[in-house]
């Protein structure tokens, strides 16, 4: 479009300068009459179009998983976001790779978005269609397992599209709560309860220690689990640390603690960090017991 474009201009500018007065303008207003018709007839734009063909593969993700009996996919646009720097890496490149030289990897680059979360696949592909990727994908075992695993809570979706083929990226992924730490400390609190209650123990007290979180955020500055460092503190009989980005899963760090069952008291400190280890960040919890 760009080249017939700049061809009229041309044409319309030498058949100005071979006119004069009222001629010149009514070639000039032709020009420009001719130049509007061209851009209405242009394709549709390249974002909308992506935007529909992303939504088209997300709806047939999710019907894919319906059928098969699997919980549907939330759009998750943190995994959206991942998936078109990567969807526009392949398309610069001119081909498919999960990982281009420079490039963080996967799990990176989905930490790099401030999403948390626990697991991550990715499925990618060539095609001239959304609905000939998706097939493909669902013909092709290890894209298959990605699009049905039941682990899965999120997803992201990006294409682009490179002369006639769409490179397409689909990012999966089981995101956990975003929790402060305050929350975080109420959470564990929780488990501690739980934990008591299954024993058919009445809640422990909790007392309120700001020191422990300072030395939840340590760990993580250290990039290492160490109960150790709050058994000087006043009345600490026991202590425990562990790290999880999963607050449903705290539970099962009490579940077979002696302490739940004979401390008196306990005090929590969380924080929330991204490390080495853990460059998608996980929670750094220290727990204190009376």
């Amino acid at each position: 479009m760009a080249e017939v474009l700049f061809l009229l201009i041309s044409i319309s500018r030498k058949m100005a300068q071979m006119m004069s007065g009222s001629k010149s303008r009514m070639a000039m207003a032709a020009l420009i009459a001719l130049m509007a018709l061209c851009a209405a007839a242009r394709p549709q734009n390249a974002g909308s179009e992506s935007a529909a063909a992303e939504q088209e593969l997300f709806r047939m993700t999710n019907r894919d998983r319906a059928e098969a009996g699997v919980p549907e996919l939330e759009w998750n646009e943190w995994l959206a976001q991942a998936a078109r720097k990567h969807a526009a890496e392949m398309a610069r490149r001119g081909q498919l790779s999960h990982h281009f030289p420079g490039e963080p990897g996967l799990r990176d680059r989905i930490a790099a978005t401030s999403l948390r979360f626990n697991a991550s696949a990715e499925n990618i592909a060539l095609g001239p269609t959304p609905a000939g990727i998706n097939d493909d994908w669902m013909l092709s075992p290890g894209h298959r397992a990605n699009i049905l695993e039941p682990r899965y809570n999120a997803i992201g979706v990006a294409v682009v599209r490179n002369g006639d083929e769409l490179y397409a990226v689909t990012d999966f992924a089981h995101s956990v709560p975003a929790l402060s730490a305050s929350d975080l400390e109420g959470a564990v609190a929780t488990a501690v309860d739980q934990a008591r209650a299954q024993k058919k123990l009445s809640p422990l007290a909790r007392r309120q220690d700001p020191e422990l979180r300072r030395y939840a955020c340590e760990m993580a500055k250290n990039d290492r689990v160490n109960a150790n460092a709050v058994l000087g503190r006043p009345n600490v009989s026991a202590s425990l640390a562990f790290n999880d980005i999963d607050p449903a899963n705290f539970g099962s760090h009490f579940r077979n603690l002696a302490n739940i069952a004979t401390s008196k008291a306990f005090a929590v400190g969380a924080c929330f960090a991204r490390t080495h280890t853990y460059p998608e960040g996980t929670n750094w919890v220290v727990v204190a017991f009376y």
